[in-house]
């Protein structure tokens, strides 16, 4: 059976590994400077700054669907998901560069201006990365060279993002500790997410051409929106690992945004914010590790596992003093070697709910189903940060100040700790009723390929 599957090549899935790039390096730098840039740097208070950060989040997770919709129903001659990787690439490189250009304004008017480019930023974000993720599906139909992908994606994204972890704390220093500093930081990374996208586009040419989805749309009509929503209402494996990854993005939008302020305060040494972002590298052998882990465990299996590891590290948080730095630095060691068990495991499952989808409605659309797990993870992180202003706020954080009241520290650490393990344990709940076995997709390919023909 597994035979019959459509594969790429190494040299396609090492070129679309590129978007992993593209993706993380602005993913992981607004999601955990934004917040601090605008509160610690820009002295805007805790809530009003979370506010900037979680609206246009909110708003752009309820445009992914829309996107994922509209790529669904395009076709050009350079594919149906690749054009809008090149062109909305360049455009969310500017974007970024807008949001942290601190122009001199103040009061209500800086106000307004960082809402208005977060969102720009933001809907610029979903345009590149709803088709990126949607590409996946369309390379390969063999779920274990998927993980292969997914995991690939991951790895050369991970280790491109050590600027963000590592060199950022230290650059802000190098160009001088102030809101300046950002400017000729985002501009380094957004020429290189642009050149990672372009080659990523590169890399799924020959799986995205017209003439590759006849299969999918022989004798069929064109899909109606009614149609393309029932890929999402009624596809049970979509729905709970969307519950799964929205507890976590909950979880994520507040404590990434506090990853900085935690050694800043609570250490009391920022600079081992580096340090600790380097521990994610650890997971990389466990990315390399993945298809085999999945064969033995089944991906099911293996995501419950990992929640289950890295509820108890959250936990482990509170436990931990100021003065441990061993301590923190192996907890943040341990989460990132277990970190890809749900992290990377998340998104190939993904790519097995539309072949669900697909089983359950017969219609296929890559785009709308993957658009779904953009969705929530947005809409969690707005959340996050929503809830991370508000306990802040109540905690008495002082915004603008390098001096913190310990109640604001104690709340900095709460958060670090008890957020994710709300998270994970949600997604333990969820995995457990999640249908979708290595036996049942099988079958459900099977079936896909006898309904079209």
């Amino acid at each position: 059976m597994g035979a019959t599957y459509k594969r790429a090549t190494k040299g396609e899935v090492a070129r679309y590994a590129f978007g992993g790039i593209g993706s993380n390096i602005p993913f992981m730098f607004v999601a955990m400077y934004a917040f601090v840039y605008f509160n610690t740097f820009l002295g805007i208070d805790s809530v009003t700054a979370a506010g900037i950060v979680a609206f246009p989040i909110l708003i752009d997770a309820f445009t992914d669907p829309i996107m994922g919709m509209l790529a669904d129903r395009t076709m050009t001659k350079y594919g149906k998901y690749r054009p809008y990787v090149m062109f909305a690439a360049p455009v969310l490189g500017l974007t970024m560069v807008l949001l942290f250009w601190d122009v001199g304004l103040d009061g209500p008017a800086q106000i307004g201006y960082l809402y208005v480019t977060y969102i720009l930023y933001a809907l610029a974000s979903t345009a590149a990365n709803i088709p990126y993720h949607s590409l996946t599906a369309v390379l390969s139909e063999d779920p274990y060279q998927r993980t292969t992908i997914a995991s690939a994606k991951q790895i050369v994204g991970m280790i491109c993002i050590i600027p963000v972890l590592v060199a950022t704390p230290l650059l802000i220093k190098v160009f001088g500790d102030d809101a300046g500093a950002f400017l000729p930081i985002t501009i380094i990374y957004s020429v290189v997410l642009v050149l990672a996208f372009w080659t990523c586009a590169s890399g799924a040419k020959r799986s995205d051409q017209p003439a590759n989805y006849i299969k999918y749309n022989a004798g069929q009509k064109k899909i109606s929106v009614v149609e393309q929503l029932s890929l999402i209402y009624k596809n049970k494996a979509l729905l709970l690992l969307m519950v799964a990854f929205g507890t976590d993005m909950i979880a994520f939008g507040a404590t990434q945004k506090t990853n900085y302020q935690y050694f800043l305060f609570y250490v009391g040494k920022a600079e081992l914010a580096s340090l600790a972002g380097m521990m994610m590298l650890l997971g990389i052998p466990v990315m390399f590790m993945l298809p085999w882990i999945t064969k033995k465990l089944g991906k099911k299996r293996a995501f419950i596992i990992g929640s289950t590891i890295l509820m108890f590290l959250a936990l482990w948080v509170k436990l931990i003093p100021a003065t441990a730095i061993s301590m923190i630095m192996l907890q943040a060691a341990l989460a990132g070697i277990f970190g890809p068990l749900t992290g990377i495991l998340g998104w190939t499952m993904l790519a097995d709910c539309v072949e669900y989808g697909e089983y359950v409605t017969g219609k296929r659309g890559a785009g709308t189903v993957t658009s779904q797990l953009t969705f929530v993870n947005k809409f969690g992180q707005a959340i996050g940060v929503f809830l991370l202003g508000v306990i802040l706020a109540n905690a008495g954080m002082i915004e603008g100040s390098m001096e913190q009241p310990q109640s604001a520290i104690n709340a900095i650490v709460n958060i670090k700790a008890f957020l994710p393990a709300f998270g994970y344990i949600c997604s333990i709940i969820a995995m457990s009723f999640y249908p979708i076995t290595e036996t049942f997709y099988a079958k459900m390919v099977e079936e896909n390929e006898a309904k079209r023909g």
